[in-house]
């Protein structure tokens, strides 16, 4: 049974997130109610029904930090929320988009790496994963999965259609 629930890890692992590789050269749009922008700091902090927006790339929140470099490039994206929601698409053929939701969503541009904290829940099609945290690689589609005392780490295969 272990083998068999180790085997669909493994093969709904690359299916899982492949980021779309044309979404780092589309803009980033964010919406918000409002911002706050230290340009000192390379700091900037939107709160209230926040949307960032990059290609297929989407990550919602009650609240979102960036973090951006000397030349204005975004570094880091945190969002915080009730549940703060990612959602991205694998390949423009994907009718459904992988999506996320967690308490705190952090996101690395340099690593393409996505860190979901606290009751993160990750979906693909009609499979879900849970824990307490979910760790995902956009580039490779490598899942960590964590869980702890209170929340083990879950997942819902759903059969594929022949």
């Amino acid at each position: 049974m272990a083998k068999r629930f180790f085997i669909g890890l493994v093969l709904l692992i690359p299916t899982l997130v492949l980021a779309l590789p044309g979404d780092r050269g589309e803009p980033i749009k964010i919406i918000a109610d409002n911002a706050l922008i230290n340009e000192k700091q390379n700091r900037a902090k939107y709160s209230g029904a926040v949307v960032v927006t990059q290609g297929t790339l989407k990550i919602e929140g009650d609240l979102v930090n960036l973090k951006t470099n000397e030349n204005g490039e975004v570094e880091t994206v945190v969002a915080r929320g009730k549940p703060a929601l990612f959602e991205n698409l694998r390949k423009r053929t994907d009718k459904k988009s992988v999506k996320g939701k967690a308490e705190k969503i952090y996101y690395t541009y340099e690593t393409d790496r996505v860190v979901l904290t606290g009751d993160a829940v990750i979906t693909s099609e009609e499979s879900a994963f849970s824990g307490s945290e979910i760790i995902y690689d956009l580039d490779s589609g490598r899942v960590i999965a964590s869980g702890n005392n209170s929340q083990r780490v879950n997942m819902t295969m759903q059969p594929k259609n022949k």
